[in-house]
């Protein structure tokens, strides 16, 4: 893996649940959990309706340099940017220990 493909800072929320005053559960992303650099190739996209409004979904491929504590309920917000995206897929192993490849889902929130 070179890092002169890695360019962009992505910064990787945990999912924190509590309950709310009706004690219903309530997912959240508070924190930036962990920062680091990472590749980005964007592999697809496409519209929709979706109950009567259009909906937008935008899928890549990124890939950073190998972590053990990615897990999937991520969310993943690339260069600072408004945007969200959720972990599709579970984090494929480049190599021995190299990198890894997540696949990237935009999130309309």
């Amino acid at each position: 893996m070179r890092a002169g493909n890695l360019h962009h800072r992505i910064n990787f929320y945990a999912k924190v649940t509590t309950r709310d005053n009706y004690n219903a559960l309530v997912d959240s992303w508070p924190d930036i959990t962990i920062s680091t650099w990472g590749g980005i190739r964007y592999t697809g996209g496409g519209y929709g309706l979706s109950n009567e409004e259009k909906f937008y979904s935008k899928s890549m491929e990124l890939i950073i340099r190998y972590r053990d504590d990615i897990i999937e309920t991520m969310r993943v917000q690339i260069d600072g940017k408004p945007d969200w995206y959720a972990i599709v897929s579970i984090p494929e192993e480049l190599g021995r220990k190299e990198g890894l490849r997540l696949t990237l889902e935009k999130i309309n929130v």
